[in-house]
This record gives structure tokens, sequence and C-alpha cells, in this order.
């Protein structure tokens, strides 16, 4: 997102035809870089989650669609710097819908995380209600800087522009102030969850071995499920200290613009490694192995496509029937 810097400011002079400073030609290059190889990474793992037909299980959904998100969130990055106006509000105002569209499905898998530990079910039946909420709401957000005429330029890049008080303030509560609740209130509850969870494992011993290899499979699901809003808040770090230095300063910080510019564009990259960083699922997307599997995709049973095992674990194998999901 764009910075809070007065008129002197050399990151203000970006969005001016005849600036010369390589800070914004760098900045530019490497936002659009960085937009790019997230797109093409969210395509990919869009891609996967078709072809091992992941989409049949409620918590592969949504990775499904946080991914889509994280997608379409690469566009107003890879569209770089641009001089017309209209073109302008339309960068800001995709940057800010696609960004508060990513924070909802994020959102949304930690509340399912949260179901799942504490009653062991899912929030399948309110999918529908998830989807009006995470692609509608995001909309009537990002039209209101719109009402108020503050999309417009913002350093190298289209955002609320930041010419008075009220675009400052308009800053803070359409993105910064929501964004860094919301971010204090996930690293809160993923502390809670993987306290008890902690404390749950403690107490498997008990158990037979039927019950016990059944908390064992429904807490590798809650585990990798765990990493993806983990990654949304360190990606969201260096933006939120990016804008209270901007706050407090009124030059802004190369370095910190440098790394928000890097992190920003991140989220489809960062989700689409972590995705695909396990043992099993590293063999499965050679070519060979992709190929095989798509001749042969038409064919597979839902728990033959659904193999979620995690070779730093000795979990006992069982039937295919046995390692489904847990989402119901």
């Amino acid at each position: 997102m764009g910075g809070w810097f007065s008129k002197s400011d050399w990151l203000d002079k970006c969005a001016s035809d005849d600036h010369d400073d390589s800070r914004c030609t760098t900045l530019n290059v490497i936002r659009i870089s960085v937009g790019l190889l997230s797109f093409f990474c969210s395509a990919f793992m869009i891609f996967i989650i078709w072809a091992f037909k992941r989409y049949l299980f409620f918590s592969q959904r949504l990775l499904l669609f946080l991914s889509i998100a994280g997608m379409l969130d690469t566009l107003p990055y890879i569209m770089g710097s641009v001089e017309n106006d209209i073109k302008c509000k339309m960068q800001g105002y995709l940057m800010t819908y696609f960004d508060w569209v990513c924070v909802g499905w994020i959102s949304v898998i930690t509340a399912n995380i949260y179901r799942l530990v504490k009653h062991e079910k899912s929030y399948e039946s309110q999918e529908m209600l998830f989807h009006l909420v995470c692609w509608f709401l995001p909309l009537i957000i990002a039209g209101v800087p719109l009402l108020t005429d503050s999309y417009g330029h913002s350093g190298p890049w289209c955002w609320i522009k930041g010419d008075s008080s009220w675009d400052n303030v308009m800053r803070f509560l359409v993105w910064y102030g929501p964004v860094l609740v919301i971010v204090i209130s996930l690293t809160a509850i993923l502390v809670y969850l993987r306290i008890h969870t902690k404390r749950e494992r403690d107490t498997w011993s008990g158990y037979s071995p039927e019950e016990e290899n059944a908390k064992w499979k429904k807490w590798k699901e809650v585990r990798i499920l765990f990493l993806y809003p983990i990654v949304f808040i360190c990606i969201s770090f260096f933006p939120l200290i990016t804008r209270i230095h901007m706050a407090l300063n009124t030059q802004s910080n190369f370095v910190l613009v440098l790394l928000t510019s890097i992190t920003a564009p991140l989220l489809g990259t960062a989700n689409t490694l972590l995705y695909s960083c396990g043992a099993e699922m590293r063999a499965q997307i050679r070519p060979k192995a992709l190929w095989e599997e798509l001749r042969h995709r038409r064919h597979r049973t839902e728990g033959e496509n659904y193999q979620f095992n995690n070779e730093d674990e000795e979990i006992p194998r069982e039937r295919d029937e046995d390692i489904m999901p847990y989402d119901q």
C-alpha cells in the first residue's frame, strides 16, 4: 500500500512525469517482478488443487479460494506505475479490493481452524456465506475512497493519495487500522490454539489406538492450515512497520519501502511454496508423476486424491478412507 509522506519526500516525487530518482524505478521493477512471480505461482497452486481433485474437501477449497484471491491481488502490482488518472484510480481500487478479499479468506481459514480444534467440526455448511462476505463486502470497503475522491498517485504506485489529513485518516479507516486489529487477533487466536492443541496432545496416551490415530490425522490437517495465517501475518509486518515509520517521520526510508514492495505482492508465492514443500507433494508435482495423475484423474476416488501425509511424523497408515481430511 501507499506511504504517508510530505510533498518534499522523494517517494512523492516518483508520481511526477519528470522524476529521475533511480529508487523509483527500482521499486517499480521489483513490484512488477514479484507480482508476476506470485501470479504464476498462484496459478500453479490452483492447477495442482484442480489436478489432484483436492477441491473436493472444504479445507482445500478454502486454500483454492485464497489462491484465486492471491492471483487476482497481483494485478494492480503488475500494472506498475500509471500516469492516467482513471487507470490510477482503478489501480488503487483493485489494490484495496483484492487485498481485502485475501484478508477475508485468511480470516475464514483461521475461523475454520478454530472450529476444527475446539469442536472437531468445520464451517462447510456456511461456505456460501463466506463467499458473500469475502467477495462482496470488500467491494463496499474499497468503494469508500472513491466517494471521497481519495484514490490517486501515492509514490510510484496509486492508492489513497495522502494529499490531505482526511486522506491520511482514510488510509487508517480503510486498511491499516482494521488490518492491524486483524493481525493482532489472528496472532492471539493462533497462539491460543497452539497452546490448546499441545495440551490436548499430551493427553492422547489415554486413548485407544483408533482414537489416537484419528486425533493425529486431525492435528496433521490443522497443523498445515496453521501456517497460512502465519504467512499472512509475516507478509503484513513490513507494510505495517513502514506505515508507522512514515507516520512519525517526514522522509520515507528507502529500505523499509523496498521491503514493503517485495513483501506486499508475495502472498501467492509464499502460499504456493508452503503448499508444495512436503516431500510427497514434491514427488507428485514432478512432470512425469503429474502427467500420470492427469491421465488417470477422472478415475480417482476421493480418498486416492487426498494424500495429505507428512514425512516428519510416524503416523499409522490406514485405508484410503481413513486419511480423509477432518472436515465433517
